[in-house]
């Protein structure tokens, strides 16, 4: 039977200041329910994937989600491109046009406007923690990142409250991914496939310590990346992908 869940079933925790959501919520995982969202109104360190800074100043929306059991373990990175994709559905319902950054971040124009953090882990009870942070309210200043530099939402549209992006974000999620046992992108092939960032272009993927130049093609059923290489055909599960 498929679980099917409501925007009332997610529990909420507003925090002011936090060093990060992500940790806070691993500190607090005995006493936090399954779906509780906790989200802060700025961070001191907060941080993305490869243990990278992530700038989190007053006026963003820097949330963690935690489920609790986990999914079956496969679905991870399937979980994150589905939470992008609810984010950027909301991005084109205002006309602004997102596209999705394989593994897990939201683009707009040229520029990283959110990114996904997704960790797993437990002994006996398991976990799965989907952080996310969007800049709303002005860029940050992340020296050296001339490439996909940060950009906020208000460079397109006026922004909204954090909060009621949360709460429009989360709506979007449950319904694009409404029971822990579906999967994740059942029902996101047509956002990925529509929005997917470099499609049919030529790019390069670092994965481990080689690089790959090749034509994206698309996300194959398990969340990977489909590229044409110049030996064919190949999916990454892992990697960072960058304009060739």
């Amino acid at each position: 039977m498929t679980e099917h869940r409501s925007e009332a079933a997610w529990h909420f925790t507003m925090l002011d200041q936090v060093d990060s959501t992500q940790d806070w919520v691993k500190r607090n995982l005995s006493a936090l329910p399954d779906r509780a969202v906790v989200a802060a109104s700025s961070q001191t360190s907060g941080r993305g994937r490869l243990g990278r800074a992530w700038q989190s100043p007053s006026g963003g929306l820097y949330a963690s989600i935690l489920f609790k059991p986990a999914p079956p373990p496969e679905y991870a990175p399937r979980v994150s491109l589905a939470l992008a994709a609810s984010l950027a559905a909301c991005l084109l319902r205002r006309g602004i046009p997102a596209w999705i950054k394989w593994p897990n971040d939201v683009l707009v124009e040229g520029g990283k406007l959110a990114g996904i953090l997704a960790e797993a882990g437990g002994y006996g009870e398991t976990w799965l923690i989907l952080g996310i942070g969007v800049n709303l309210a002005g860029a940050p200043d992340v020296p050296g990142r001339s490439v996909l530099p940060p950009v906020a939402w208000d460079a397109f549209g006026t922004p909204p409250a954090p909060r009621d992006l949360l709460e429009e974000l989360l709506s979007e999620f449950g319904a694009l991914w409404p029971g822990v046992m579906e999967d994740p992108l059942l029902r996101v092939s047509g956002i990925l496939s529509d929005r997917l960032w470099m499609k049919d272009r030529r790019v390069c993927i670092a994965s481990g310590n080689e690089e790959f130049p090749g034509v994206v093609r698309g996300i194959s059923g398990d969340g990977g990346l489909v590229m044409e290489t110049e030996t064919g055909e190949r999916v990454f599960h892992s990697g960072e992908l960058r304009l060739s």
